[in-house]
């Protein structure tokens, strides 16, 4: 009975524990379903997810959406950033924003340093997820974020990329790129470094 008692209260304090780790998320509505931002005490993180509510889509989160969310985060009464240290917020894939995907493909077609014809880069010694993060950094998305982050005691001092995926510009299906031609990266999981400055 004393065993069964210690196992009820052991997985009592670990429910507690977990959820002390997660807070409520902030959301929004969006025309394909529900947008959030969910924090992660234990990691100090914050993480976008897109619940879709169109069977068969993979949950497109637009420009003006994301801008919403995060002005909602900074800006609500009780926001989950206040009396917390966040180091980052996880955007997930990029092929979630279709605007990103665009904005990569062109400029690595466009870039001296690739090789699209070999979908790589042209020196071996530059790692291909910091070249990204680097252009991804040069998005006019990443100043407003930053202004927004602004409010709240934050600052987006960088990106970081993980994972990046190339394939053959044909097959990235997207309208905006039809027009480019070889082995473009397409995708990568994706954050936005955060540094507390208040």
């Amino acid at each position: 009975m004393r065993i069964i008692f210690i196992v009820i209260a052991l997985i009592s304090f670990f429910k507690v524990s977990v959820r002390a780790q997660l807070m409520e998320p902030v959301k929004i509505k969006t025309p394909h379903g529900i947008l959030k931002i969910e924090a992660n005490l234990k990691w100090h993180t914050l993480r976008v997810r897109a619940e879709t509510s169109i069977p068969g889509e993979n949950g497109a989160i637009a420009e003006a959406d994301l801008l919403k969310l995060i002005e909602k985060l900074v800006t609500e009464k009780d926001s989950l950033l206040y009396g917390q240290t966040f180091s980052s917020l996880y955007l997930g894939r990029l092929v979630e924003y279709p605007w990103l995907v665009t904005f990569l493909m062109r400029r690595a077609a466009e870039s001296p340093e690739w090789q699209a014809e070999r979908g790589k880069l042209k020196i071996d010694s530059v790692n291909i997820n910091d070249w990204v993060a680097t252009i991804l950094f040069t998005h006019p998305m990443r100043d407003k974020i930053d202004r927004l982050f602004r409010k709240s005691g934050y600052r987006v001092t960088g990106v970081s990329v993980e994972k990046v995926l190339v394939n053959d510009a044909s097959k990235v299906e997207r309208e905006s790129v039809k027009y480019l031609t070889g082995k473009l990266p397409f995708d990568a999981q994706t954050w936005l470094i955060l540094k507390k400055i208040k």
